[in-house]
């Protein structure tokens, strides 16, 4: 990219843009008035919602803007554009891909002719670099031929080779393809399959739902100790059942500490598997799973189970629960304790969506107190690890309740119950304003002599160092643990910030690094084929749609910048890659998805899942 971006559009100061609404302080000349000219082209025409957090432009006139912040969404974009998915007749039968005999023969929806889709075949793509990851960390790749990274594993005829035979295979393809032995040239035999490559893949994550596991809960035929609460012994459906377990009696409690680190937040969509490894790499210490509703896993829901993965580099790990009833958490503690290696289980009391608060779950069962009571007490009883509780302030920012709530769980005396996490808002409030800090260092001065202490870690809005030393160290009675959420999202090396104390001017060549890698981790996650591609760029938009808003520091006149702060709408880099990576268009996202995925289709759209409400002000 061009190093000096053109300046005729620049303007003087921060309030001669024609906008005065904007809070964080840009250097002048990187302001500008309009759109950069080195950005791409605009689509014809703009949707007025392909701005991804929907920001006043400057355009027009105080009534229409008026009117668009009346009608601004939030929540879900439940009608935003979906990937057309292949049709089965045109992928290759993954029995095939593995040398293996297709059970179905003739019947198979998947294709058996090998010779003619790799005559179709599409080219790999150019901008992954070093080639199928997975083939790279695994030395086999179970996507064979469909695999769009597939050129260092698959022959000329389309067979799948390992990666102990594939230099020898590949070398023999030299113009004119030599017939060579079948053993050398075809995938693993079903011996080596089972033996080799579930071993190179459980070396890197864990807590896959079993499909014996997933047929018992399917059928509902699960022997689940604690019996459900309409059925006759329900008396002893959550504490009284569970205490019988033997899994306590054979296992050593683990209690997680999470003072003086740094945690990440579980983030619903943008906190999958890839991402948290992009976490890992810039020194986070704990993680934590996406948000898993219990209904889904005591389902056995494989998508819903596959929020549990965990991944090798994640050393100290956790997992967050959403659920209405005291029976359905102790009934998945026992399979999370049977099933899964967690460090620590999470229990969402803090979620707004209107989906789990209509049913008594996430920041509603802060108000049933003695459901969550009986919640704990399953859990304690079933699982040896750590358990914490993340909850709001309350339901109204007038009328805040944590400090009433925990004074309560800490007189219950719930065996392993390491830490309560509060958001310093309301429910109402979602994500709007600043987070009270203040109120959240009362909730812990709120807490009994009588009872041992249970620790408070605090949340929202650090975003810097200088934050994290104001709202966590600036209150010694709370837990002194970074607890980042949309920071991490937005500022993915804030991890590393906080422990060498500083402001990091990230260059624009290093984050486009960040999305490489990403990719690379999304690849292996959700697999090369089509789909796999597919899943991996969607996320990868999802999590631009939060990238964006970081505006490096060499442009800023007054640091660090704040989580709610508006930039100006018009702004340039110091270079060309710097400025497309600050556009808020979805069009300039997929833009830089293609710089690391390749070319989209040309009817390829993009909606972000969440709307930015209290970023747009």
């Amino acid at each position: 990219m061009a190093t000096d971006t053109s300046k005729e559009n620049s303007t003087p100061s921060n309030m001669d843009n024609g906008d005065a609404s904007f809070s964080l302080k840009v250097k002048p000349e990187f302001i500008l008035k309009e759109r950069a000219s080195s950005l791409p082209p605009l689509p014809s025409p703009v949707a007025e919602d392909t701005r991804g957090d929907e920001r006043d432009n400057g355009d027009g006139d105080d009534r229409d803007a008026n009117r668009q912040r009346r009608k601004k969404k939030r929540g879900q974009n439940k009608k935003r554009p979906r990937d057309i998915r292949q049709d089965d007749s045109e992928k290759i039968c993954m029995a095939i891909m593995r040398g293996d005999v297709c059970p179905y023969n003739d019947g198979c929806r998947f294709s058996h002719d090998v010779k003619a889709y790799m005559a179709t075949r599409p080219a790999d793509i150019a901008e992954v670099e070093g080639g199928c990851p997975n083939f790279i960390n695994h030395g086999f790749c179970m996507y064979g031929a469909m695999c769009r990274a597939g050129s260092n594993h698959i022959t000329k005829t389309g067979e799948n080779v390992t990666q102990k035979k594939s230099d020898e295979v590949l070398e023999q393809e030299n113009g004119e393809f030599e017939e060579i032995e079948k053993t050398q040239n075809k995938c693993p035999t079903v011996t080596e399959k089972k033996q080799d490559k579930p071993k190179a893949y459980e070396r890197d994550v864990v807590n896959h739902l079993t499909k014996d596991l997933q047929i018992q809960l399917r059928k509902n035929k699960y022997p689940f100790l604690c019996k459900r609460h309409y059925e006759k012994d329900s008396k002893a459906s959550s504490s009284v059942s569970s205490s019988s377990t033997p899994i306590d009696k054979l296992k050593t409690r683990k209690l997680i500490d999470f003072s003086n680190k740094v945690y990440v937040a579980p983030l619903t969509t943008v906190g999958n598997l890839p991402f948290r490894r992009i976490m890992k790499d810039y020194d986070a210490d704990i993680t934590c799973g996406e948000m898993a509703v219990v209904t889904n896993l005591l389902e056995g829901k494989a998508s819903e189970w596959a929020l549990l993965k965990r991944h090798k580099c994640e050393d100290v790990f956790g997992i967050q629960l959403a659920a209405a009833h005291p029976d359905q958490y102790t009934r998945v503690s026992e399979l999370i304790e049977k099933y899964t290696d967690v460090d620590f289980v999470d229990l969402n009391l803090g979620c707004p969506l209107d989906l789990l608060c209509n049913k008594g779950a996430g920041a509603a069962l802060m108000m049933r107190e003695h459901k969550l009571k009986g919640a704990l007490e399953g859990m304690s009883a079933n699982m040896s690890c750590s358990i914490t509780v993340k909850m709001r302030t309350g339901w109204d920012m007038n009328k805040p309740f944590a400090h009433q709530l925990v004074p309560k769980i800490q007189s219950w005396g719930i065996d392993g119950l390491a830490a309560v996490m509060i958001h310093g808002r309301s429910r109402l409030q979602r994500y709007k304003s600043e987070a009270n800090w203040e109120y959240i260092s009362s909730v812990q001065r709120s807490e009994s002599s009588e009872h041992p202490k249970i620790p408070v870690i605090g949340n929202g809005d650090i975003f810097s160092y200088a934050e994290y030393e104001e709202k966590v160290l600036g209150h010694p009675n709370l837990s002194q643990t970074a607890m980042l959420g949309r920071g991490a999202l937005i500022k993915p090396w804030l991890p590393r910030e906080i422990k060498e104390k500083r402001n990091i001017d990230i260059s624009a060549s290093e984050r486009l690094d960040i999305l490489k890698s990403f990719v690379r981790y999304g690849l292996e996650h959700w697999g090369s084929d089509q789909q796999g591609v597919n899943n991996t760029r969607r996320f990868l938009l999802e999590w631009l749609s939060f990238l964006h808003r970081y505006v490096p520091v060499g442009l800023l006149e007054v640091l660090p910048q704040k989580m709610n702060q508006r930039p100006p709408p018009h702004m340039m880099g110091r270079n060309d890659l710097e400025t497309l990576f600050m556009s808020p268009l979805c069009s300039d996202w997929i833009k830089i998805s293609e710089m690391v995925l390749g070319p989209v289709p040309e009817d390829f759209q993009f909606e972000p899942k969440h709307k930015a409400n209290s970023y747009n002000g």
